[in-house]
């Protein structure tokens, strides 16, 4: 059990490390789209639809190390008051709300992923990139949130009941 879960951590903190790469290019597209749309009015059509796709695959494809690394967003008013233990028990009663959600979540990016790459989906736009790649995106980011958010329960859960972790 110790070893999936070493893994599962790794391929979060992988995924963002990795994806957190893309932040580079993208500064680049946003640059050049300043640049050419206020210095010399020329603005693109490409430019817009490379940065929300960018930033998508940054945002999804890191959200797991980000729960790895304790980085979302807590209430600490009340959090930061309770035990370590406290915690860890409030966080194992709140994972079924967080299942819940990104189980439903997992089930309708997969379902959009799957109808996307079955007809090669391009988009509306004058440029047409492949939308299919972006949806595949963000089913797997979501799968890979939900398997750390297991991983978080079962370390929570451990903690909450022996007082030692896992």
């Amino acid at each position: 059990m110790k070893k999936i879960i070493e893994a599962i951590e790794r391929v979060s903190m992988w995924s963002g490390k990795a994806s957190s790469w893309l932040t580079l290019p993208v500064i680049f597209v946003v640059t050049y789209e300043i640049i050419a749309r206020y210095v010399f009015h020329r603005p693109t059509i490409w430019a817009v639809e490379t940065m929300i796709y960018g930033c998508a695959i940054i945002y999804v494809m890191a959200a797991a190390w980000a729960l790895l690394d304790g980085r979302h967003v807590k209430i600490d008013l009340v959090y930061e008051r309770l035990s370590a233990r406290g915690r860890a028990l409030l966080d194992s009663f709140t994972f079924l709300f967080f299942a819940l959600y990104i189980g439903m979540m997992l089930w309708a990016t997969t379902k959009y992923a799957w109808r996307s790459v079955a007809i090669l989906e391009m988009s509306d736009s004058p440029w047409r990139p492949p939308l299919w790649p972006m949806k595949v995106f963000l089913a797997l980011g979501v799968l890979l949130i939900l398997l750390q958010g297991i991983v978080k329960f079962i370390r929570d859960l451990h903690f909450a009941l022996t007082g030692k972790k896992l």
